[in-house]
């Protein structure tokens, strides 16, 4: 595609977001061709939205109901010289933003008064690597799934921060797939007052952290999978490798395919592998 033609593409999707949006617009939204987000090829591919910082799939009305959030959410993280001197992200938007394109996304209303958190998926502190525009266009809806604040500010955030570590400590990228877990299909609970678009509430959230090994057909995978609502302690240090699990669990209980990319083989046996420690800055091996 020719450059100029890429570049009017990029603005017509920025100014069809910004008419969707409401009081809070997104930010231009302008690609680095150096990222690949969705390299692994996580399907099925719901309702695409792609930003600078990450692609997110949210769901549509699947058997009649939408779960108002998204069923998976990938970006890349490369590593930063000195994620010291990014000092501090731009103030946040208020509202949050959403896309009213297909009228299944919530607005911000249906998560005032709910007791959650506005948990991202992809961390506004990640995105910031990329700019102050990557950075405010992660506070939207659809990068969105209610956390108690505590799950939300505690251990998910801890990994959050991990997953950025392990890229500058490696020097290389590391990719990140996160959602949300529902058992059966269905939620803890709904959030939302009549009127608004009501959004579930999720029994669990699973995180798979992908990186590049010596052999192409079988990258180094973690693949974490934490209970929400028994995980309300805030304060570190938190102990990751009691929630290493197999990615052909977090497929069994979300109904993903993740790593679609990998030969057949090469993906069968990455995925039922479970990890027994984490990268890098942990020492810590797994009890079972």
């Amino acid at each position: 595609m020719e450059r100029t033609s890429l570049k009017c593409c990029v603005w017509a999707f920025v100014l069809l977001l910004a008419f969707e949006t409401g009081a809070s617009e997104y930010k231009p939204i302008v690609f680095d061709p150096n990222y690949s987000h969705d390299k692994w090829g996580t399907q099925p591919k719901d309702i695409i939205r792609e930003f600078r910082a990450y692609t997110t799939s949210f769901d549509s009305k699947d058997g009649g109901v939408t779960l108002g959030v998204p069923e998976w959410v990938a970006y890349e993280i490369k590593p930063h010289p000195d994620r010291n001197s990014l000092g501090k992200g731009p103030d946040r938007p208020k509202p949050w933003m959403t896309d009213s394109k297909e009228g299944l996304a919530p607005t911000d209303d249906s998560y005032k008064d709910s007791k959650y958190d506005r948990g991202h998926m992809c961390q506004k502190y990640i995105a910031w690597r990329l700019g102050a525009n990557a950075d405010w266009n992660t506070h939207t809806t659809l990068n969105a799934c209610p956390q108690a604040s505590a799950f939300n500010k505690g251990i998910w955030n801890d990994l959050e921060e991990k997953t950025a570590a392990w890229a500058d400590s490696s020097g290389k990228s590391v990719w990140v797939i996160c959602g949300p877990v529902f058992v059966d299909k269905a939620p803890i609970h709904w959030i939302g007052d009549a009127g608004e678009i009501p959004v579930a509430v999720p029994h669990g959230f699973y995180k798979i952290v992908v990186r590049e090994s010596q052999d192409p057909n079988k990258p180094d995978v973690l693949a974490f999978l934490y209970p929400h609502h028994h995980l309300y302690v805030q304060e570190g240090p938190h102990n990751h490798l009691l929630y290493l699990v197999s990615v052909d669990r977090i497929e069994e209980l979300t109904g993903l395919d993740f790593l679609t990319v990998l030969p057949d083989n090469s993906e069968e046996t990455v995925e039922k592998a479970v990890a027994t420690s984490v990268w890098d800055c942990c020492t810590q091996k797994r009890r079972d």
